[in-house]
């Protein structure tokens, strides 16, 4: 280290001084910052994977929830359909006036699981659009590390030196890649399934929440009543019945097949 040299000149008759040799001190230089920019890019890769996991995460269970809350609602709906068809067939005295009071009450119900169905849909739609950005990312990452890992082979057998570590965690990196790519695609697909059952049942939000089981029932009953006596126009005849009725008293079909067969037994 280089040095400074002081020295102290000294009066007739007194002792030399010692000279006193101070360092100079040296100037650090600043290293080469390409090394730390490459390793902070690194550093923040992670944070934004996780912060991308997060979103999908509760992006998720947001619409999962709102599926599983509206699955209970319809189920809830047809519950009270079945009640309400199961009276009207039991109580004979009961008037088509009363019913039809009951059911509107059951259709302001469909108008809020209609809108639950749109919220629903609006839901499964983030999740996608998150899917969507994740499968890009996915892409573009691994149509650069192909590359990569093209270019170092071709370089490999060049006979130019390359990093044997990174060649091998290129190898490991790309299947892994491709995995998480197809299995982010098949998550998109499954949302978009999910959107297309939930549209559907928004545009058929009646056959949706309604209650078929004893309608087709009596009906069998019905055509047993009178196959006798009507031969093959039978099931029409009774159809056509059925329709006149739902028409004319403004109620479902299910409730007017229960209308005919209590006409039927009082007969």
């Amino acid at each position: 280290m280089p040095r400074r040299i002081i020295i102290k000149t000294r009066e007739s008759g007194e002792e030399k001084e010692v000279p006193i040799i101070e360092p100079i001190k040296e100037e650090k230089l600043e290293p080469k910052q390409d090394v730390e920019k490459v390793e902070e890019e690194v550093l923040t890769i992670k944070p934004l994977i996780l912060e991308e996991d997060r979103e999908i995460s509760e992006a998720e269970i947001d619409a999962e929830t709102s599926y599983d809350a509206l699955k209970k609602k319809i189920e809830e709906i047809k519950t009270r359909e079945k009640v309400t068809q199961q009276k009207f067939k039991d109580q004979l005295d009961m008037s088509v006036a009363i019913l039809k009071k009951i059911l509107q009450k059951w259709d302001a119900l469909r108008e809020e699981v209609r809108k639950n169905i749109s919220e629903g849909i609006d839901k499964y739609r983030r999740l996608r659009a998150l899917y969507e950005a994740r499968f890009s990312r996915i892409e573009e990452e691994l149509y650069f590390n192909q590359i990569e890992l093209d270019t170092l082979r071709q370089l490999e057998e060049q006979g130019e030196p390359i990093s044997v570590s990174k060649k091998e965690e290129l190898e490991k990196m790309v299947p892994e890649l491709v995995k998480e790519l197809t299995k982010t695609d098949t998550k998109m697909k499954e949302v978009d399934a999910k959107i297309e059952q939930l549209k559907n049942m928004l545009n058929n939000i009646y056959e949706t929440t309604s209650y078929k089981e004893l309608s087709v029932k009596l009906f069998e009953e019905m055509v047993a009543m009178v196959e006798d006596r009507l031969g093959d126009e039978t099931i029409p005849k009774l159809r056509a019945q059925i329709d006149s009725i739902a028409q004319r008293e403004g109620i479902p079909r299910e409730y007017a097949t229960i209308y005919v067969w209590k006409k039927l037994k009082r007969a």
